[in-house]
């Protein structure tokens, strides 16, 4: 938000690590960054308005959240936790309840078939001055239905409008197990068989 969008890492300085996770935006907010488990998707609108993703570390980021997890414990997600608020409500309960920090940054996973999620990809186009009324303009908005997917979240009370969207505690991006769809999560409706992974040991 304070207009710096060029490359401040360079993901390909990450390539090399073993369980990576991770979100941001390109560079130039010219499309979304998600890694998973050391697998890459970066997700930009081509020129037609689809959505291509490239399974790359070939980019720069302007800003990244990112951690290595090598082992993860599985926790139940309730059947009243369905929604994008209630995930953000559930997720440092059920951290807390697994004996980890809920006030420090966790990552965390979801995975299952969910019945809907509304993303974004974010599209600049051109070099104009940048700000909070350009960023709603600039996100292209997709649905997707009833997938198969692994959420990549960051949890944190702490670093709103830093590596959380000003208005939320959780940052969330999906990738697909084809690789083929990704992007930052904006809305969703979970399925009945997601279920929330948290780090098995301190990240």
């Amino acid at each position: 938000m304070n207009g710096k969008l060029a490359a401040a890492l360079d993901l390909r300085s990450l390539a090399s690590r073993q369980h990576l996770y991770g979100i941001g935006p390109i560079e130039q907010l010219r499309g979304e960054v998600t890694i998973a488990d050391s697998r890459p998707a970066l997700a930009r609108v081509a020129s037609d308005g689809v959505l291509k993703v490239t399974q790359s570390f070939e980019t720069g980021v302007p800003f990244f959240v990112w951690a290595e997890v090598p082992r993860w414990r599985q926790v139940r997600i309730p059947a009243e936790v369905r929604s994008f608020g209630d995930l953000e409500s559930f997720v440092p309960k059920a951290a807390a309840a697994a004996g980890l920090d809920a006030d420090k940054p966790l990552p965390f996973l979801v995975s299952g078939r969910e019945q809907l999620i509304e993303f974004h990809i974010v599209n600049r186009i051109g070099d104009e001055p940048h700000n909070m009324e350009m960023h709603k303009k600039i996100q292209v908005t997709f649905d997707l239905e009833k997938a198969e997917m692994t959420i990549v979240g960051f949890h944190s009370t702490k670093h709103r409008g830093i590596f959380t969207p000003g208005d939320s505690n959780i940052h969330i991006h999906f990738q697909t197990p084809d690789n083929t769809k990704s992007g930052h999560i904006q809305k969703l409706q979970l399925g009945d068989s997601a279920a929330l992974s948290l780090p098995a040991s301190t990240v």
